[in-house]
């Protein structure tokens, strides 16, 4: 979804599928494309949104992915929390500063995202935004408080301080659509120009009359109004890049770029936490690990959460899906209006194969996490000859690397 004000000064992008339970590589795939399509020049704020109720070890875990492997640390400057039900907060800052030194204290899910956002109490925005037809008082003026407290956070973001945060596939759209880009900045700049440079009303005198320019007296002359056509020639030029970003959306190079970012943001992600479990294994005897801890606020098993959200987004990168493999989608055939010949065959390159293994290994090494290594032997080992037979060791990897067809 897509919000853009009447006049430019900002616009509004909801991503796509991030916030739900279960996140797909498809979903994580369409969401970098269309905000990289709907923000070639960066994004100013991303936007957070979190009830004001208990925070899940699945929202830490997609919390973490999308800010620190999917768009990258970087992002965390431009990075706002938006807590929603938060009526009492959004009447008193000095209420929600205190709610937010306590949740630090009492809740390490809290304190991460704390963490995040520089621990910066203002960088949470608290609105209370009930729907028209909840059957709750005063639902207008609570609307608008909430948008007041947006606005005011927006417009204090400093940008001139901070940056929009860009990625690699913003600026490969950005690349390939720089022409028309440019004519929209064009244009936008004349009609500045045009606006300021427009003659000002002035009540008539005896004494004198306004000079006026022969470029404001041609214009009244013909009757046309600069400030319109100016508009005019701003639409057409923002209708051209439109349409340019219909055609980067189709392009074959944009789409294997954007499916590589994704697969290589999830394969670093189980990377980092199979790290982060070996590690802690090889803590000093009886110390807490990163999947067994009690933390502030209630136990937690974070890499636990995290590690069903990498199955849920590998789910389709070793099997049929084309995330898999993002090198071969330059091996189909430039005409997509020809069906494809199921007969017929392509020779898998090496890195398809090294792409493959890389994908079937970090999922055995998140299968096994946890389990004693003479228990599973134990359990493959059928026959107790001590010893794992290939047929054993076959159907332990069909049971455990998910899209192995064989």
């Amino acid at each position: 979804m897509r919000f853009e004000a009447a006049d430019d000064s900002f616009v509004i992008l909801d991503t796509i599928g991030l916030g739900d339970t279960e996140i797909d590589q498809d979903k994580v795939v369409a969401s970098i494309r269309d905000v990289a399509l709907s923000a070639v020049n960066g994004v100013d704020a991303m936007c957070f949104v979190m009830r004001n109720a208990r925070i899940t070890d699945d929202a830490i875990a997609r919390l973490i992915y999308v800010t620190e492997f999917l768009w990258g640390t970087d992002c965390l400057l431009n990075l706002y929390v938006i807590v929603t039900f938060a009526s009492r907060y959004l009447a008193s800052r000095e209420d929600a500063n205190q709610w937010i030194e306590r949740q630090v204290e009492l809740n390490w899910r809290f304190k991460h995202i704390y963490d995040l956002v520089g621990q910066n109490p203002y960088r949470f925005i608290f609105i209370d935004n009930p729907s028209i037809d909840s059957g709750e008082p005063n639902v207008e003026e609570r609307q608008a408080a909430s948008k007041r407290a947006l606005m005011t956070a927006f417009a204090k973001h400093p940008r001139d301080v901070i940056p929009p945060f860009t990625h690699s596939v913003m600026q490969k759209a950005k690349q390939l659509v720089a022409e028309q880009q440019a004519e929209v900045e064009k244009a936008a700049a004349k009609v500045q120009e045009v606006v300021q440079n427009k003659p000002k009303k002035r009540r008539k005198s005896s004494k004198s009359r306004p000079v006026r320019s022969s470029r404001s007296q041609s214009h009244e002359s013909s009757g046309v109004d600069p400030v319109k056509e100016a508009l005019e020639e701003k639409k057409r030029a923002q209708d051209n890049l439109d349409q340019a970003l219909i055609k980067v959306k189709k392009n074959a190079e944009f789409q294997r770029e954007v499916a590589k970012e994704a697969e290589l943001a999830t394969l670093r992600f189980g990377q980092a936490y199979q790290n982060q479990v070996e590690e802690a294994a090889a803590g000093p005897a009886g110390s807490p690990t990163a999947s067994t801890s009690t933390n502030p606020g209630g136990s937690g098993n974070p890499v636990q959460a995290c590690k069903r959200m990498f199955f849920s987004l590998v789910n389709k990168m070793g099997g049929k899906s084309k995330v898999a493999n993002p090198k071969a989608l330059a091996a189909q055939p430039k005409d997509t209006q020809q069906p494809v010949q199921r007969t017929q065959k392509r020779r898998i390159t090496a890195d398809e194969i090294q792409s493959a293994l890389d994908n079937a290994i970090y999922q055995l090494k998140m299968g096994v996490r946890g389990q004693a290594p003479m228990a599973l032997f134990k359990q493959l080992d059928a026959k107790q000859n001590g010893m794992v037979t290939p047929m054993e060791f076959a159907k332990f990897v069909h049971r455990t690397v998910h899209g192995m067809s064989r």
